[in-house]
This record gives structure tokens, C-alpha cells and sequence, in this order.
């Protein structure tokens, strides 16, 4: 795949159709390009992470160990959607599992990348912050909304 089509893929996404083209093709250029099968596994929870992913083709399925007999599935994600983000903004631990859900293909933006985006044009860098904290905010509401359920839930089956 071109970087054209990873930048028209980017463009169309709504996190990102606020950066202009310049400021897309500067992200693009700290971007490397991952590929993965269906099936394998691209990030384990538990593990120190140092990259930010981009699918640009495929789906990622997301899940967390509850022990050592249940794994619970989380979403899956498509083209155009960011995961991987806590690593490069801060030195927790991965918080889950992703993996392929079919043949997958990923930009990564390492966190040495992110810095260095920081030291060099740091307009960009708060344009791509905000971006991130709109990422977790949008995860933050939709876990919300499970706890939420499951609460509801729960004290519907403890009355009845």
C-alpha cells in the first residue's frame, strides 16, 4: 500500500480530517508500517508497549483477561481507528489484547516519534494530542455506558 492510499485512508477518518495535508504527511513520515495474520497477536496486556497503532486495513479484535480461564472480548476495530495510544503518552502497561481479526495491516507511531514530534512542531504535537484525548475520551464514555449496563443489570436480577 502507497502512502497516498495510507493518507487518503487517514483523511476520511474523522479524528483526523481537521490536519491539513502538510500536517498529515509530517505524521505519515514518523510512521512505520506493520502487517499481521489473522490470528496473531499484536499486543499483550501486561507487556510495556512503546507504539501507537493506525489500522489502515483489516480488523483488530480487543479483549482482557478476567483470569486465568476467562478472556473477555471487548470490541473490534476497522480501518482508520487508533489503539496502542496509553503507550506513547504514558509508562503504564498495555490494558489489553489485540489482535488480528483478519489479515491487518498498521501504521505505528513509536513514542520516540511522538517525542520527537514534540521537540519539533509542537503545534502539530497538541493537534495530535487532542486527537488522542478524543480517542480516550469516546473509549472512556463507551465503558461508561457497559458499567452502566451491567449495573442496571445486576439490580434488575437482584430484585427479581
Amino acid at each position: 500500500m502507497s502512502a497516498e492510499k495510507y493518507f487518503s485512508i487517514l483523511k476520511t477518518d474523522h479524528k483526523f480530517v481537521e490536519l491539513s495535508r502538510e500536517e498529515l504527511t509530517e505524521i505519515l513520515s514518523f510512521c512505520e508500517v506493520e502487517t499481521y495474520k489473522k490470528g496473531e497477536d499484536i499486543i499483550r496486556e501486561g507487556e510495556q508497549g512503546d507504539k501507537l497503532y493506525i489500522i489502515v486495513e483489516g480488523e483488530v479484535g480487543v479483549s482482557k483477561i478476567i483470569s486465568n480461564q476467562v478472556v473477555f472480548f471487548i470490541t473490534t476495530l476497522k480501518t482508520g481507528e487508533v489503539f496502542g495510544e496509553m503507550a506513547i503518552i504514558s509508562d503504564y502497561p498495555r490494558s489489553a489484547n489485540a489482535f488480528a481479526k483478519t489479515d491487518t495491516t498498521l501504521l505505528y507511531l513509536s513514542k520516540d516519534a511522538f517525542k520527537k514530534i514534540k521537540s519539533d512542531n509542537q503545534m502539530l504535537f497538541g493537534k495530535l494530542s487532542f486527537i488522542l484525548s478524543k480517542v480516550l475520551a469516546e473509549r472512556l464514555y463507551k465503558i461508561e455506558e457497559r458499567i452502566k449496563n451491567i449495573l442496571k443489570a445486576t439490580l434488575t436480577q437482584e430484585i427479581i
